[in-house]
């Protein structure tokens, strides 16, 4: 398996110095794809400046003091991407993977209350035995629910690490999507309509604000009721 990736190759979404050293750790499969995915090794050393050397990361997540999404991580190559936080409590430091203005992967302080919960984008929904829901989410996890009213395309709102849904926010007109991609990625729109296409083509979803983007770059976080607030975002 392979462990680094030269810095020069690695994603444009991460958002490192290109030259200031060769290596670069390569997120490990199965959770946000590569493409839109950070190294916890990464963040902690590079983003946070919490260690200067790979084996003082090392020694942080082996003692336990990082969390993922409320659980313990001890993987360096963990991969990270949207929405995920990072927490180390016996600092007080939380933070929250986001996108900046230029489709950049970078992390924002979160506040300690908020930091245990994870919006989360349904990207895929499957009815199993017993009539159960299995939702597939933006991060690669899932869930079951007897929630059939869950769509693809909406956001769900978890507790973690219980992974209980506290709010559903729904793909439809009036409500707040931030854009994770696209010519206004990092900023925030209210839908006005959006356009479901009959071929295999992408749905597009318009904004009052007079732009238009495909329904994959739509991550809904607000409606009338309830607004998941994005630290160092546009809202």
């Amino acid at each position: 398996m392979i462990n680094k990736t030269k810095r020069l190759v690695i994603s444009r979404a991460v958002k490192i110095a290109r030259k200031e050293y060769f290596w670069a750790a390569t997120p490990m499969t199965g959770r946000h794809n590569k493409e839109n995915s950070v190294a916890l090794l990464t963040v902690i050393r590079d983003y946070l400046g919490l260690g200067d050397k790979e084996r003082e990361v090392t020694r942080m997540l082996n003692n336990g003091l990082v969390k993922v999404d409320g659980k313990i991580a001890k993987e360096r190559k963990t991969a990270l991407g949207f929405m995920d936080v990072i927490s180390v409590e016996s600092l007080k430091l939380y933070y929250r993977i986001v996108y900046d203005n230029k489709g950049r992967l970078i992390v924002a302080k979160e506040d300690e209350k908020n930091s245990s919960l994870k919006p989360k984008k349904v990207v895929d929904k499957i009815t199993i035995k017993g009539g159960k829901t299995q939702l597939v989410f933006h991060d690669g996890e899932n869930i079951l629910t007897d929630d059939n009213s869950v769509s693809t395309g909406d956001v769900v709102v978890l507790s973690v690490p219980e992974n209980k849904i506290t709010q559903v926010l729904k793909m439809q007109p009036g409500n707040k999507a931030f854009l994770t991609g696209g010519e206004h990625v990092g900023s925030t729109g209210t839908i006005k309509k959006v356009e479901v296409k009959e071929s295999s083509g992408k749905n597009l979803v318009h904004f009052e604000e007079g732009f238009s983007t495909v329904s994959d770059y739509a991550f809904v976080v607000g409606s009338p009721k309830y607004t998941f607030t994005i630290p160092g975002g546009e809202q």
